[in-house]
């Protein structure tokens, strides 16, 4: 067997064997972070968008005026900039929709992405991490500030891109427990480098516990079936198009439409 081919086999039962959705209350975004980055001097825009059919009620409120995902629509601009060719800033705004609480901010998120390794036409790795600190209005999750830590360990070539995220996040509210909190997330594309339909893969997303907790059944997960789209030579400019439809089982939502939209300027 050759080198390319073990890790492609590797990758995939990694991915079969870890992937599931993070135990996130507020999903005002649902990605795995790969080795893209802005140029330097670039700006881009993301839109996040997701729905969720089947989910937690408000009869399931976990906390006093929750606004809980059924039924919900979460919409999140995220704004980056290329500061040098290894580190990208990032800035996400999202609100949400919920019924009995009508359209709402929802709070604000500051990142930074740095990736001392990028990967080439000669060379497909890439690695690096997402830090992340998330200021959140009162409803939307308990606690509202968290910290998190994404590793990003990324594999791509013309045909294939497979990518890992090792997360770690921790609380960071006054009188919050503070413990670090680990989850995985994974994804696998294949590209079929046509003219609309350029990938389809899976995405798989491991909910968050205690660093400590060995017991995988008592985390949610959800995977989604992905699709990614170019709407090159319509009105809609080049622009490309990530969605995924998401089943969930231990306590993670069962039903969840995602996607995200990048305009091109």
């Amino acid at each position: 067997m050759s080198i390319r081919l073990y890790l492609k086999s590797s990758l995939l039962v990694l991915a079969t064997m870890l992937i599931s959705n993070a135990n996130a209350v507020f999903l005002d975004e649902i990605q795995v972070y790969d080795g893209e980055m802005n140029a330097p001097g670039e700006f881009g825009l993301e839109i996040h968008a997701n729905t969720t059919m089947s989910g937690q009620s408000s009869n399931t409120a976990s906390f006093a005026n929750q606004r809980t995902t059924q039924g919900g629509i979460r919409i999140t601009p995220e704004f980056s900039y290329g500061l040098t060719k290894h580190v990208e800033l990032g800035f996400y705004l999202p609100t949400i929709y919920t019924p009995g609480y009508g359209y709402e901010s929802a709070g604000y998120k500051p990142r930074l992405k740095v990736m001392p390794l990028l990967g080439t036409e000669d060379q497909p790795w890439s690695l690096g991490a997402n830090f992340e600190y998330s200021v959140l209005n009162t409803g939307m999750d308990d606690p509202r500030k968290t910290a998190e830590l994404r590793v990003i360990i990324a594999y791509k070539n013309k045909d294939w891109s497979f990518v890992y995220n090792p997360v770690f996040d921790s609380n960071r509210s006054d009188g919050a427990d503070s413990s670090i909190v680990f989850n995985n997330q994974l994804r696998a594309i294949r590209y079929t480098n046509t003219d609309i339909v350029t990938g389809y893969g899976l995405e798989y997303y491991q909910g968050q516990s205690a660093v400590n907790n060995t017991d995988p059944n008592s985390q949610p997960r959800q995977v989604f079936a992905i699709l990614e789209l170019n709407t090159k030579n319509t009105f809609l400019n080049d622009m490309d198009i990530h969605m995924g439809l998401g089943y969930g089982w231990n306590s993670a939502d069962p039903l969840t439409l995602k996607f995200i939209f990048t305009p091109k300027f």
